[in-house]
């Protein structure tokens, strides 16, 4: 072959064809983490149940290698790009077995010979082989391959779709489709390299999404509105200091300047009105300003100041380095639907899904078909400027703190120098609202990370209401949508919320949502961990324990039963209802589960004590190793203990909400949530 070759391939193809992949020395590890995993799992299965055709995964690049053995038929190739996703599909291909079994292994007369092969350590090759025998494997050398095995278990486990795993890995081995490209065996590598590394970055479809609407805006304003758009479309970073770098704006001059008629006095650059006419007027001023001759000749790129701000400063002196929970894609969506809902101007008044690689397809059979004038499509950039403002100002980001990423909220301040005479916009290095982030962080991650849902009536509430009742109202909002029966989607559920904030469900007594039955334990949803690590935070607080000093969620995808399924002493054994029961129960990280592994009750507390007391590990773990012995009266003790606890929080918030009486958004006295004494409890 001495050209490039590409075809658009199945799995069921490369099982036929007997392709086997290598993947080569030179490259480097897997490094896809959770939220890259699950993005591609929601992509897959939410194509599944919509019953797709085909769904495109992407481009791979391989060298095709001569056998070593040359009785071997098959064809090897060299993974050279995409073997992220490849290695990903196998991973899944393990956990889900049925059709996808062909696709991860080939029995061959010395055993079992996994699909792909690691030429870059042959302890991974080895750990392949292990699972492909189904026999226990550990990689502590590449432990990213561990955790991505564990990722993917834990979403089918969690899920809130219920999948039918013949039907999924039927649609993933005939209907997931990838391009691959063969290139020639003389290609220069070197070369080939310095293309794929430096090759251009294709255009994303919110870009095509912008040309699209600027096509109805007049050419006099839509330079402005061009600049509004790119500003929020960075998400890392803080919009008002995007908008300040590309326009040289006086947004301080905005931020100091009250709105009059707003009842809650928020400053102008909350709003996009006035960011619009601060954009129109900078223009003007620019193509108007008179010049002397020397000043013509000796100006460089622009007419304004271009004197950069300072970065945010961490404690130790070094920039917060900040990311965004969501993508730009995400955003617009959640704007969309609140425009949609607000506008009540068109036949849809919700979108059906937020997915980010169908961006333009949702836009369109939302909104775009009905051929929105200039005006509604000014509205929507005008909305997305006010969403984007109030998402900086009030929601999480991923906040770099000595090379570890945190959740937190920075808000912004004026910072004066009278010796320097300067003044700018800055964000503190400080948490803003460390419960009001925990809460947040609660929910991202309890909650698919490729929609986030629960962001939509959040942003809603902030653009309509007082900013100071945010807190509670997300409480409102989390107890009534997430702790209620689920009686449709996710995204439907939420829509009550953009039509009546305050909208009530009938919330689940504690009794049955932390006393639920499974065949096994880690079936338990993760969802009830995570929010009971909130609760238990918010007591412990209230009592001045130090314990909440270093707490914070971070992922966790394992459920830990304390005394374990199978444990190493007989005299651990206890009944499988209240081995699986919630009380004996735990959300760890994969590392914690391994390390406690089949230990009895008196060594892993022990062992607690020793690693992890008070270092935040999980406030549930902390209350269960306060016990010295763990059997039936203790177990049944502690769940008890963290259904008063689950209920007594519901009730605070439910009493808050009815001393709000709702003012808000409603006349007074129409929507009191309903005390627990009408909380399901059967």
């Amino acid at each position: 072959m001495s050209k490039f070759e590409s075809d658009l391939i199945t799995l069921e193809d490369v099982i036929k064809n007997e392709y086997f992949f290598n993947i080569p020395i030179y490259q480097r590890l897997y490094v896809w983490g959770k939220e890259q995993i699950h993005s591609l799992l929601d992509d897959i299965v939410t194509a599944w149940q919509e019953d797709k055709n085909e769904f495109y995964l992407g481009g791979t690049l391989v060298i095709e290698r001569t056998p070593q053995n040359t009785n071997d038929t098959s064809k090897l190739y060299d993974l050279i790009d995409g073997q992220q996703r490849f290695t990903t599909l196998w991973l899944i291909s393990v956990v889900l077995g049925e059709h996808l079994t062909e696709y991860r292994q080939v029995q061959i007369e010395q055993g079992v010979r996994p699909r792909i092969n690691f030429a870059i350590r042959p302890q991974v090759t080895e750990f392949f082989e292990k699972l492909c025998r189904e026999e226990k494997a550990s990689l502590p050398h590449a432990k990213q391959l561990e955790d991505a095995l564990q990722y993917i278990k834990s979403y089918f486990d969690n899920t809130e779709v219920k999948v039918d795993k013949v039907t999924l890995t039927d649609f993933i081995r005939t209907k997931v489709q990838l391009i691959l490209t063969t290139v020639p065996k003389e290609t220069d590598l070197n070369k080939l390299f310095e293309v794929i590394n430096n090759r251009g970055v294709q255009l994303q479809h919110h870009e095509i999404l912008k040309a699209k609407l600027l096509e109805s805006i007049d050419s006099n304003e839509r330079e402005a509105y061009a600049q509004l758009w790119d500003a929020c479309s960075d998400m890392n970073g803080y919009v008002e200091r995007h908008l300040r770098a590309a326009t040289q704006i006086n947004t301080l001059a905005l931020y100091e300047s009250k709105i009059e008629s707003d009842a809650y006095q928020r400053e102008q650059l909350s709003k996009a009105k006035y960011v619009i006419e601060s954009l129109k007027q900078n223009k003007q001023h620019i193509e108007t300003k008179p010049m002397s001759l020397a000043a013509i000749l000796n100006h460089e790129n622009n007419f304004t100041s271009n004197e950069s701000e300072p970065e945010d400063l961490a404690d130790n002196g070094m920039p917060d380095r900040v990311s965004s929970i969501i993508t730009f894609a995400m955003l617009l969506q959640h704007t969309l639907r609140i425009y949609l809902q607000q506008s009540g101007k068109f036949e849809h008044k919700d979108i059906n899904k937020i997915s980010d690689k169908d961006l333009l397809q949702i836009f369109k059979l939302h909104w775009l078909k009905y051929q929105p004038n200039s005006e509604q499509v000014k509205q929507f950039f005008e909305l997305l400027w006010d969403v984007r403002y109030q998402f900086d100002k009030h929601i999480i980001k991923w906040v770099l703190v000595e090379e570890e990423k945190q959740h937190a909220i920075r808000h912004m301040y004026v910072n004066r120098n009278i010796k320097k005479n300067t003044e700018y916009l800055q964000r503190n290095s400080t948490d803003a609202d460390p419960d009001f982030a925990l809460l947040q962080s609660m929910l991202y991650h309890s909650q698919q990370m490729t929609t986030q849902y629960w962001l939509t009536p959040l942003l809603k509430f902030l653009l309509e209401n007082n900013e100071k009742n945010a807190e509670h109202y997300l409480q409102h909002l989390d107890n009534h949508l997430l702790s209620s029966v689920a009686d449709a989607p996710l995204i439907e559920r939420t829509h009550r919320y953009l039509v009546d904030c305050w909208h009530t469900e009938t919330v689940l007594n504690a009794a049955i949502s932390l006393n639920q039955s499974y065949d096994n334990g880690t079936q338990y949803p993760h969802y009830w961990f995570y929010k009971l690590e909130y609760v238990l935070y918010l007591k412990l607080k209230a009592q001045g324990s130090k314990l909440v000093d270093n707490f914070r969620m971070t992922a966790k995808n394992s459920v830990e039963h304390v005394t374990p399924q199978n444990p190493e002493q007989t005299r651990d054994t206890i009944p499988d209802a209240l081995l699986h029961n919630f009380g004996n129960l735990a959300l760890v990280t994969r590392s914690i589960n391994s390390e406690m592994s089949n230990k009895g009750f008196s060594i892993k507390k022990v062992e607690f004590e020793h690693r992890h007391k008070g270092k935040g590990v999980s406030l549930k773990l902390e209350s269960i190793f306060e016990n010295n012995r763990w059997q039936e009266a203790e177990i049944t003790a502690h769940r008890g203990q963290m259904i008063t606890a689950f209920n007594d929080y519901l009730d605070a918030v439910a009493s808050k909400t009815k001393e709000l009486n709702c003012e808000l958004c409603r006349p007074k006295g129409t929507c009191h949530p309903k005390p627990r004494s009408e909380i399901i409890s059967k």
